[in-house]
């Protein structure tokens, strides 16, 4: 079981040509890629099951993790709140790929949990899920295949360098490019795994991946194959003038 308190330091990494690292005794070290899920990693290992109250600075629990650290680390690496509370935590998933950190609950009532049985998993860089970035070949066959649509939602999709500031509802048509089985669960960065979303239906496919309990995914979910699935949209949103 771990304790911040015998953390020697975090460092920039020097294993690996980017992200941070967090050294235990024994030269035991926690690889992540992105700063920002630092702090929701250090909350997880001390207090187990965490919520967004914990990133907003509500409850002194930030607070006291940056005291324990003092002098371990670059103050400026754990802010002193967070304005998108979510992101700390399920970055832990999505991002850096820990499969053992999971969500409880709905937004805006979620709890995330990292078990202190699991804490040695944490170790294991090859364990993480490693995304590649899709080729810009790949791009335009998947945009091809989906008529330049969002699988989910159908709007016609557009990249950001297309798009004014003021696009209207550019979440509904920003182009993002998805792993329909998301990679921390197996999926593979190839073409047949590839699907291009709106912003909006991406991120709620991410969403929903983070709570679901299904222990394996297949092509039978919905969010893996839209194509064969009935996709309701849960807002009742009506985006008709964008499916022209």
């Amino acid at each position: 079981m771990l304790q911040i308190e015998d953390i020697i330091e975090i460092r920039k990494a020097e294993i690996y040509d980017r992200g941070y690292e967090i050294v235990f005794p024994n030269n035991k070290i926690i690889w992540l890629t992105k700063r920002r899920t630092i702090a929701g990693l250090l909350l997880l290992i001390k207090y187990e099951i965490c919520s967004e109250e914990d990133l907003v600075g509500a409850n002194g629990r930030l607070r006291e993790i940056k005291n324990i650290l003092k002098g371990k680390i670059n103050d400026s690496w754990i802010q002193d709140r967070y304005g998108d509370a979510n992101k700390p935590f399920s970055e832990l998933w999505t991002e850096e790929g820990f499969s053992s950190i999971h969500a409880e609950g709905l937004q805006g009532n979620r709890k995330y949990v990292l078990y202190k049985k699991d804490h040695d998993t944490l170790f294991n860089p090859n364990a993480k899920a490693v995304r590649t970035q899709i080729s810009n070949t790949d791009r335009i066959i998947v945009l091809n295949r989906q008529n330049g649509r969002c699988n989910f939602c159908g709007s016609i999709l557009k990249s950001s360098k297309n798009m004014s500031a003021h696009t209207f509802a550019k979440d509904r048509v920003s182009m993002e490019f998805d792993h329909r089985i998301p990679v921390d669960r197996g999926g593979k960065s190839c073409i047949d795994n590839y699907q291009a979303l709106c912003h909006y239906c991406n991120k709620c496919k991410r969403q929903m991946c983070f709570i679901c309990k299904e222990g394996q995914c297949t092509s039978s979910c919905a969010l893996v194959s839209p194509e064969t699935s009935k996709i309701i949209l849960a807002t009742g949103e009506d985006i008709s003038d964008r499916l022209k």
